[in-house]
């Protein structure tokens, strides 16, 4: 029987490690969101407004973008060879009226999740190798090579996916479309490796961080968003 408790109490700290995304927040709902998350802005851009907030009985944080853009990002250093799953909820109370999927002009979406990866660069073209370098030099040492996003779209349908309007290091994909319920929490999983592989030919080198977001800066319009019980393990076998 000691042995078996002692079993139980040793495995007990690998299953609360499974999850590799830290919980928003050790305290209150109100409280400051717990290292390593911080805020992901856009330089120039307005930044939207983020908070930890309690709905439902569980803490989450809300997104309010009025005519602005940002989100919460967690950084990350995983190979990205292996089988990860990323799980979310999530949830808007309003559409984008203005919203276009993949334009410049109307590259706004009520949520969305970005995954941040690592490719060398001899895998880009030549064109996005140079804007690559020359945004890390002036804006951001650690831009990713490639980028997935989930985005919650008013008129594409789920399944729907292209390339940014902005950069062919961005491919966008539509997980919930203008038939989605507003004000209602709905579940997503996604598997990482294949969902990277799909969109740019192989597995990333490795996973450098997911960013919970929404913004509304093109369009000008006003949104408010939730996310939930993020999650990222590693998929049984």
């Amino acid at each position: 029987m000691r042995a078996l408790v002692l079993s139980l109490l040793l495995a007990a700290p690998l299953t609360q490690a499974e999850n590799l995304l830290t919980p928003w927040t050790a305290g209150p709902p109100a409280a400051e969101w717990s290292a390593p998350w911080k805020l992901a802005d856009i330089p120039k851009l307005k930044p939207s407004v983020r908070t930890l907030v309690e709905l439902d009985g569980k803490p989450v944080l809300q997104v309010n973008a009025d005519a602005a853009a940002g989100g919460l990002v967690h950084p990350l250093s995983l190979p990205g060879d292996q089988a990860w799953q990323l799980s979310w909820q999530w949830r808007t109370e309003q559409k984008l009226d203005k919203a276009r999927f993949a334009t410049r002009e109307g590259d706004d979406y009520a949520a969305r999740v970005y995954v941040l990866l690592d490719y060398p660069l001899d895998t880009l073209s030549f064109v996005d190798r140079q804007k690559l370098r020359l945004a890390r030099t002036f804006f951001d040492p650690d831009l990713p090579a490639a980028t997935l996003s989930y985005v919650w779209d008013n008129r594409a349908a789920p399944g729907t996916h292209a390339r940014s309007a902005y950069t062919e290091t961005v491919e966008m994909r539509v997980l919930r479309g203008p038939e989605a319920p507003l004000g209602e929490w709905l579940a997503e999983s996604r598997d990482l490796r294949a969902d990277a592989t799909a969109a740019f030919g192989s597995a990333p080198r490795k996973i450098l961080g997911v960013v919970f977001a929404a913004d509304s800066d093109n369009t000008g319009e006003s949104l408010t968003s939730y996310f939930a019980t993020p999650q990222l393990q590693l998929s049984k076998p």
